[in-house]
């Protein structure tokens, strides 16, 4: 079965493209700066509604905000 998950986190991006601070973000999701780096590290996730909130925030779609990975390893073939 193709599976799908959250990759690597693009807000480091985001921060340069806006020019806004980690700092700026945590507030705005009402979490620690702590938290925003964990997610950075890849650590920690954003839950739906903080990560729409961060898209909101960016000016951008959820889909920006991480790389999506696909995983097919489990894939079985049919005959």
């Amino acid at each position: 079965m193709l599976a799908l998950r959250i990759g690597k986190s693009r807000l480091p991006e985001w921060f340069v493209r806006t020019n806004k601070k980690q700092v700026d973000l945590a507030k705005h999701l009402k979490v620690s700066e702590s938290h925003i780096s964990q997610v950075i590290k890849g650590n920690a996730n954003l839950s739906v509604v903080k990560m729409k909130m961060a898209a909101d925030f960016f000016g951008c779609y959820m889909d920006d905000l991480v790389h999506w990975e696909y995983d097919d390893s489990g894939e079985q073939e049919h005959t």
